[in-house]
């Protein structure tokens, strides 16, 4: 049966694109709808067939520069308003592959679209590394899975005032999805407002320009391949609402030194942090109950780990494959050590050692947020980890920040908190 349909599936395809073969309009490839008289931006493939399990689309044109989209085209003695930019996927010997109207124009640097354009199709500019600047016009109500995925040059994301399916709020340099809250693509200068409340998937997809990240105390979760392959990440904040962390959310973020997971995560996905060869220390709260496959494989640079789980949390056997965990040092609650020698993979850290008020590397204290101590400006400042002043303790919820927090006395020294 697989094969039957296969073979049908190749056949059809020469048939499907001889009906509907692309117009080449001023330098822009349409398909033409002359029913409803719309237009749909696209671009051309030549397909091959070397078996029936194998087939795969080679594109004939890409796009380069600076592209104005019109919101009309005129063609043989009709007139067709542009409405959507075509995407698509099809399957390659079970791998998935993309085509679709400026899939892999790396030269194209920026996009004018219509306000006549009402969707964007999956994947529609999949990998145009060289794409620096887009604006989505208020006519958008519909943009597909990913379709920014892998535009590493971006500087500049745009939603026009007056959409009503998406929005752009206090300047962020993101598309937000209004109605969710759910940031769905972002760029290297991308500013995470305090009102976004998930991380949606690739949102951040090989952004190799972002270099820090503060996620707010309103996101509850960071999607699947949210900042993966965000090479030059080298410092995240996670707010402290965050209760899971995504399939391979921080995959291949080899710039990463140090992770400080929130108290409020339970669960930290499969790959979550598969090769961050930069990593050297990771610190787990009390709240994870587990830890999926391979989350921290490869991790080549890793010598302390910091889990502060009474129970031992769920792990899969391949969490750590690949990282130096035979020479690294696992800290856990004094009274958990048995625990952690007698369950894989845990046990096969070359020192399992109690957490200490001074084990860890300049932090003086470990202490519970209500134990927090007020300083009066003479007295002292607070700081974040990442460097931003925390007025008298406390955050605007009236919270200091889980995990590392720094204070910094008006004697000059300073004093770092690790808050539970």
């Amino acid at each position: 049966m697989r094969r039957t349909f296969l073979l049908l599936l190749v056949v059809l395809l020469p048939m499907v694109a001889s009906a509907n073969d692309p117009v080449e309009i001023n330098g822009i490839y349409y398909n033409l709808d002359s029913s409803n008289k719309t237009a749909q931006v696209t671009a051309t493939w030549e397909w091959h067939y070397e078996d029936v399990f194998m087939s795969w689309a080679e594109r004939i044109y890409y796009y380069s520069g600076d592209i104005v989209i019109p919101e009309t085209v005129f063609y043989e003695g009709i007139n067709y308003s542009v409405t959507s930019i075509f995407g698509g996927t099809y399957y390659n010997y079970r791998m998935l592959e993309y085509y679709s109207a400026f899939s892999d124009c790396r030269d194209l640097t920026s996009v004018t679209i219509p306000n006549s354009v009402t969707s964007i199709g999956n994947n529609a500019f999949y990998d145009c590394s060289g794409l620096t600047s887009v604006t989505i016009p208020n006519s958008v109500t519909s943009i597909g899975n990913n379709a920014f995925y892998g535009c590493s040059g971006l500087t500049s994301i745009k939603v026009a005032s007056g959409n009503s399916k998406y929005d752009s709020r206090n300047d962020c340099n993101a598309i937000i999805e209004t109605a969710t809250n759910k940031l769905i693509a972002g760029c290297k200068n991308t500013v995470i407002p305090n009102s976004v409340t998930s991380i949606g998937e690739y949102a951040f997809y090989e952004c190799s320009g972002l270099t820090s990240v503060t996620i707010p105390n309103s996101v509850t979760s960071i999607g699947n391949y949210a900042f993966e392959f965000c090479s030059g990440l080298t410092s995240v904040t996670i707010g402290n609402s965050v209760t899971s962390i995504g399939y391979a959310a921080f995959y291949g973020c080899s710039s990463l030194t140090s992770i400080t997971i929130p108290n409020s995560v339970t669960s930290i996905g499969s790959n979550a942090f598969y090769y961050c060869t930069s990593l050297t220390s990771v610190i787990i709260p009390n709240s994870v109950t587990s830890i999926g496959d391979a989350a921290f494989y490869g991790c080549s640079g890793l010598t302390d780990f910091y889990c502060f789980a009474e129970n031992v949390p769920s792990t899969h056997s391949h969490a750590f494959d690949s990282s130096p965990i035979a020479s690294a040092t696992l800290h856990v609650p004094a009274a958990s050590i048995d625990a952690y020698k007698a369950t894989s993979p845990w046990s096969k850290f070359g020192s399992i050692v109690p957490l200490t008020d001074d084990e860890i590397d300049g932090i003086e204290e470990i202490k519970d947020e209500s134990l927090t101590p007020a300083l009066s400006e003479s007295e002292g400042v607070w700081y974040s980890l990442d460097g931003r002043q925390i007025v008298n303790g406390k955050w605007s919820n009236g919270k200091l920040p889980r995990g590392i927090n720094i204070i910094r006395y008006s004697d000059g020294t300073s004093k770092k908190l690790l808050v539970k």
